[in-house]
This record gives structure tokens, C-alpha cells and sequence, in this order.
């Protein structure tokens, strides 16, 4: 973890029979050679991950090697208190906070406030959500690295503790501002999981100790704590997405503590999921035996349990893969038997960059360079009866298809992929048998239109502009098998379904020749136009999400059903502001956050007309039916007024639509007022030009 100290214990006798045998090398066999933790511990407990800081993130090689093992990612440091908040404190004041978006509680009596950094955070966010990866949140707090005048009067070491309501206060603000703030950006998505109190069972005259005093297992701060982040997730309908974890070391000897502190944070309601068992282990101590204990104990209890920070100090090579190997059968059978383990996170990439300095505790020696304990650890997980893809076993679901599918409208679609921003495409504009599938730059080409229909069972077939269907050669199910086009013939082999990733409105097509399990993949992360498209194990990698863009019929109709719609110039939402459902409410831009307030119903009238109705039940409404340019767009309840019908018209620009008011015939459209793109830039009608501010993108976001 950094910065932390932990006990260590020495077993008075040393057992040398590990030394009898050796490590097996790694199976030969094809499936053994395609193993990885990515889709082994990955794909059956749902995250494998790794503790990263910004800069090697930033390192394409780094980042390659993240994507290949991990889906998952923890900032060292970087998101900690002191890292946010500055070693000295910055401060501003109120009306200050509230204008950069932060949360000010209605009892917060203080004129100033502390300044936070976003600058990090928002960086790695945007990486992750560009590249399919997971972000663990952590910490929110923590007395080991929250800056000691954050607890003090006048945010000055010179001063003594403030009073509890002072600090529930600065609690509150901390909490809620980062929560807020993650959650309104476009990338937080990413973010699944919140250690939202770290080590509290082991800290020792720290700043929370200095204000609220000893408070055993029932620490009324650290319910609150847990409060504060809860009612976030709750505000943007994420308590069935997003976990929040108490976080400790030594777990294994602090059992029936935290069962007993985190029964009574939830003892008005589950606000906690479970524990975060931090596992920096030794050979020596603690054996293999003694933390199973504890992670059974945990599972039992009823908590959801992510392991967060395992790493192994040993006497040698072969003592650390044996020693791994156990724990991972050990972790493995609890899995199988139903324990609620959601997440594996290795504490760092390489023993090179390891916070345990000269120990050697993790499965790479430097990057991309594999230990035996790497080769153990994937061998564990097969010797538990587990295949690749995270099957087998009771565990493992074995034939169910994936449910996790999202039905969209029937219409015609632009499909582009995440990571390169090409569009899916038949090579050459050929409709033919066997033609070839590709990604290429967006034009508008027939290639490029996919007509998708709902099938049965979730499933879909895709039919390009030119009337060949999308189709898994020979309907193999193995990676690597190409994707082409073939006339329709109802097989297995041109179903996919379109299935949900932790991006709104990016999602994955899996494959039903492989049920579920393979998907539409841009060939080793390809960006140029005419790199191919296969199907590969899904793993939800950017190469393997896509966004679906209504590309409307030959008049530009867009179908039925809900979207979000983005702005084409500032790349911003048009939302009701505030995210509040009532009449009169204005309506402007900002960034994504799947609110119900960015959420749009269209429903075609029959008469070339749309109305637009979102997610808390309001009409998209033209302010009293004027016909100016600059009459603001607000929501009003739903009366069948021409103030309250659009019209979806086609741009040049692939893939956006112009939205024209009936009240002016057509001649005045949704204008983002003088070509702003900060959120809360109104929204207005203007003489339609179809220029860039007046152009929209429909995003489907699913029923």
C-alpha cells in the first residue's frame, strides 16, 4: 500500500519440505498457453487487477501489458486525501466550491473551504474509460495520508481539533465533492468500487482518533462515512453497479472486529457491501489455513469480499509459487462453494516497481516477464476445474449464455468502435458471400449501415446497407475465427447479442456460435482503416466495445426508444438541469452521467414529427410556443402542442441529426447558445444551419 506499516510474525519452525518437489512448468496445451489472469480470475470473479500510479498508465507499452492481464486498476496514491487535497491547504470559498461543482452541505458553517484536485484522477479516468478498464476508488478515509490540517481549526496545524459537527461537515463536503465529481464527468463510469474507509481497526492517534476520540467497532464516523457515499451511488442509481468496501491489512487477525463493525454500519440498512482484504502475505506468515479462515468467516457473514493488495514476500522463487498456489486453490473453493469474491487485485505490476522493496513479491519479475507464480496461479485455477472464461464448476455457470444484454430499438446503425473510432464495415463497399468485416473511417457508405433486428432470446441479427448479413465464418466458436458477411440463412452463426459494459451506452457483441463468451474484436488493438475484425474471447476491452449511432431511414427517422443525445461541437449531453423533473425546468448541456434527466424517449407522431420525453416524465417544450431565435427549450408536462414536436433531420456529418421546431416550420432548431461546451451552457432556438453546435448524436441507452 505505501506508507504503511504491518505486523510481521516469524514461525519459530521453518518447514523445508516445499524443496521435495518442483515447480511444474507451465501446460503445453493450447488452452494452458492462452491463459491469462485476465481471462481466468478475471472472467469468473468479474475484475482482475492490478495497483498502477498515473505515469506508468500513461506508458503505452505499460498500458498494453495492463490491458492483456487486467480489467481492473488501483492508483497507488494518486486518489488518496493528501494527494486530492495538497499537502498545504488551498481554500475558497463557498460560492467558489458550489461553481467548480463541489458539494457544500447545508451544515457547513465554515467560510472556506479546501480546494481539491481533480487533475490526476480525471486524467487516469479518461484513460480507463478509453481502454475498457475497471477503476477501484481508493480511499476516501484514511488517517495515514489525509493532511493533518484537514482535522484542525482553521485548516492550520497551529490550531487545536475542531468539533465533531465541524468535521462531520468537512466529511460530507470531502466525500460527496469527489463522489459528485466522478460520477458527472464523462468517464466515471469506470469507477465500480469505493474503499470508502481504509484501516480505521489500526489507526493510532490519528486526526479521526483527535476529534472523535477511541470508538471500538462502532465508530459512528465511519457509519457516516459510509452514509455519505451511499447516498451518492443512490443519487445516480448505482447501488446495483457500484460497491463500497471498509479496506484493512492483517484482516485474518481482525475478524470478528470488523464483522461486528461493519453489522453495525449496517444496522439501519446496507450501506456496505463487504470487506476489502488487503493481503500483503509471507510465506512464514500468515499460513494459507489462517487467511482462509478469515475469507470463509467473511463470505459467511454475508459480505461481499474483494481482495485488494495481494503480494507475497518469500525465501525464493519456488517457496512464493508454492505458497500462491494454495492460497489460490483455497480462494478458488470458497468461490465455487458461492462466496461472494467479486475481485482479485495484485499491488503492483513487477517486482521492479514493487512498494516492498528487494522482496520480490509479485507474478512478473519486470513487465511481461512471467514467474512461476504467475504459471501457478493460472494453474490453480484450472486445477480447481475452472476453464477459460470463468467456467466450470458450480460456479462457473456452464452453458448459460450471458443475460447481461441490452435490447435496442430495431433500426439502422452506424457501429463504432471505442478504440479506434472506426466504424464496423464490409471491405471494399462489396455485398457478397464471404465478403470480408473491417473497421474504416465513418463516411456514410451502405457498408457501413447495419440494420439491426431483435430476435429470440436476447438475440440480434445485423443486416448491412447492401443486404448481407453479419456472420461468424463457418460458425466456429474459437478465437481468431473471421467475421464476414453472408446472406441471411437464420444460423447461429449471424446472432450476437448486444451486451451491457460499465460504460453507458458502450457495449460489447458477443457471439451465439460461442455462447456469449467470444465477440466482435478489432485485431490486436488495431486503429487503421482496414484492420480486421475477428472473434476473440470477450473480455470488454475498448478493441471489443462499440457504440451504436442511429443513422436514421432514408428520411432521416429515428427509431422509437430511449437515447441520450450528445452534442456534436462540445460533446456534452443535453440534459433537464439539475437533473429535476418539472414543469419549467431549463434545459442545457453537461457531461455524461446516465442521469434520468439525459435520458430522451422518442416517440414518432406518424406526421414526420418526434416528441422527446425524459427519464422523470417531461416533454422536451419550446417556452410558449414562441417562434424567435433565442426562446429557450425547458420540459413541460405532456400536452400534444406543437411546442412540444421536433423534427430529426439528416447532416452531412455521419451519424447527427439537426432537431427543428414545429413552432417555427422547421426553420429554427436546438442551438447550444453560442457554441458553449461547459456544463449548464443553455440550450435555445436558433435559425437553423445545421452548424456544428446544432448537431446531435442519438445515443441508444438501452430499455
Amino acid at each position: 500500500m505505501g506508507k504503511k506499516i504491518f505486523k510481521r510474525f516469524i514461525s519459530s519452525i521453518i518447514i523445508c519440505a516445499f524443496v521435495l518437489g518442483t515447480i511444474a512448468a507451465p501446460a503445453s496445451d493450447s488452452k494452458a498457453a492462452s491463459a491469462n489472469l485476465l481471462n481466468t480470475y478475471g472472467a469468473l470473479l468479474g475484475r482482475s487487477g492490478t495497483c498502477i500510479n498515473s505515469w506508468q498508465l500513461t506508458n503505452q507499452s505499460t498500458l498494453s501489458h495492463v490491458k492483456s492481464q487486467y480489467n481492473s486498476i488501483t492508483l497507488e496514491n494518486e486518489m488518496k486525501p493528501d494527494a486530492m487535497l495538497g499537502y498545504s491547504p488551498s481554500l475558497i470559498s463557498k460560492e467558489q466550491a458550489r461553481n467548480l461543482g463541489y458539494y457544500v452541505p447545508s451544515s457547513c458553517t465554515e467560510t472556506y473551504l479546501p480546494k481539491i484536485n481533480f487533475d490526476t484522477v480525471d486524467k487516469v479516468l479518461k484513460i480507463c474509460y478509453e481502454n475498457g478498464i475497471g477503476v477501484r476508488a481508493h480511499t476516501l478515509v484514511w488517517h495515514a495520508q489525509t493532511p493533518e490540517w484537514f482535522f484542525r481549526v482553521g485548516y492550520s496545524t497551529n490550531y487545536g481539533y475542531v468539533s465533531e459537527s465541524v468535521m462531520n461537515a468537512r466529511m460530507e463536503y470531502y466525500i460527496k465533492s469527489v463522489m459528485n465529481h466522478v460520477y458527472t464527468g464523462k468517464y466515471g463510469s469506470v469507477v465500480y468500487a469505493w474503499d470508502v474507509v481504509n484501516e480505521y481497526l489500526h489507526a493510532v492517534d490519528s486526526g479521526w482518533e483527535g476529534v472523535y476520540g477511541k470508538c471500538g467497532t462502532r465508530p459512528a464516523f465511519v457509519k457516516r462515512a459510509f452514509q455519505y457515499a451511499y447516498d451518492c451511488i443512490k443519487h445516480f442509481g448505482l447501488t446495483d453497479k457500484v460497491g463500497l468496501f471498509y479496506n484493512d491489512f492483517n484482516t485474518y487477525m481482525e475478524v470478528n472486529n470488523i464483522i461486528t463493525m461493519i453489522n453495525y454500519i449496517n444496522s439501519d440498512g446496507k450501506i456496505c457491501n463487504g470487506v476489502g482484504m488487503q493481503s500483503h502475505l509471507g510465506t512464514t506468515f500468515p499460513s494459507v489455513d489462517y487467511y482462509t479462515s478469515a475469507l470463509r468467516a467473511f463470505v459467511n457473514a454475508g459480505f461481499e469480499v474483494q481482495i485488494t493488495e495481494l503480494d507475497v514476500t518469500n525465501k525464493s522463487d519456488a517457496d512464493q509459487a508454492a505458497y500462491i498456489y494454495d492460497l489460490m486453490k483455497n480462494i478458488l473453493a470458497i468461490k465455487k462453494n458461492g462466496g461472494k469474491i467479486t475481485g482479485l487485485t495484485f499491488w503492483g505490476l513487477s517486482d521492479d516497481v514493487t512498494w516492498i522493496k528487494g522482496q520480490r513479491p509479485l507474478l512478473f519479475s519486470t513487465l511481461g516477464n512471467p514467474k512461476q507464480a504467475y504459471h501457478r496461479v493460472l494453474a490453480a485455477y484450472t486445477d480447481s476445474g475452472f476453464n477459460i472464461g470463468g467456467t466450470g464448476g458450480s460456479a462457473g455457470g456452464g452453458s448459460s449464455a450471458n443475460n447481461n444484454y441490452t435490447k435496442l430499438n430495431n433500426g439502422w446503425y452506424y457501429i463504432k468502435n471505442t478504440n479506434s473510432g472506426k466504424y464496423l464495415q464490409v471491405a471494399n463497399n462489396t455485398g457478397a458471400n464471404g465478403t470480408n468485416v473491417e473497421i474504416g473511417t465513418g463516411r456514410g457508405a451502405e457498408a457501413q449501415r447495419w440494420y439491426l433486428t431483435n430476435s429470440d432470446n436476447g438475440y440480434v441479427t445485423l443486416k448491412n446497407g447492401l443486404g448481407y448479413m453479419l456472420d461468424v465464418r463457418y460458425g466456429t466458436n474459437s478465437d481468431g475465427e473471421n467475421i464476414q458477411t453472408y446472406s441471411a440463412n437464420g444460423a447461429d452463426a449471424q446472432k450476437f447479442k448486444v451486451v451491457n459494459t460499465s460504460n453507458a451506452g458502450v457495449f460489447g457483441i458477443t457471439t451465439k456460435v460461442s455462447n456469449d463468451r467470444r465477440a466482435l474484436d478489432v485485431y490486436n488493438f488495431g486503429t487503421s482503416d482496414g484492420v480486421n475484425v475477428c472473434q476473440w474471447y470477450y473480455n470488454a476491452t475498448s478493441n471489443q466495445t462499440w457504440i451504436f449511432e442511429p443513422c436514421g431511414n432514408a428520411s432521416g427517422t429515428i427509431s422509437d426508444g430511449w437515447y441520450y443525445i450528445k452534442g456534436v461541437h462540445s460533446q456534452k449531453y443535453l440534459q433537464a438541469a439539475g437533473n429535476t423533473g418539472a414543469n419549467g425546468v431549463n434545459v442545457e448541456i453537461s457531461a455524461g452521467s446516465g442521469v434520468k434527466g439525459q435520458k430522451w424517449y422518442v416517440t414518432n407522431t406518424g406526421d414526420g414529427y418526434v416528441t422527446l420525453k425524459n427519464g422523470h416524465g417531461y416533454m422536451l417544450d419550446v417556452q410558449y410556443g414562441a417562434n424567435d431565435d433565442g426562446t429557450n427549450i425547458q420540459t413541460y408536462s405532456a400536452n400534444g402542442a406543437d411546442a412540444q414536436k421536433f423534427k430529426i433531420e439528416k447532416t452531412s456529418t455521419s451519424g447527427a441529426f439537426g432537431i427543428t421546431t414545429k413552432v417555427s416550420s422547421g426553420k429554427k432548431g436546438l442551438d447550444v447558445y453560442n457554441y458553449g461546451t461547459s456544463n449548464g451552457t443553455n440550450v435555445c432556438q436558433w435559425a437553423y444551419y445545421a452548424s456544428v453546435n446544432q448537431q446531435w448524436i442519438f445515443e441508444p441507452c438501452g430499455n
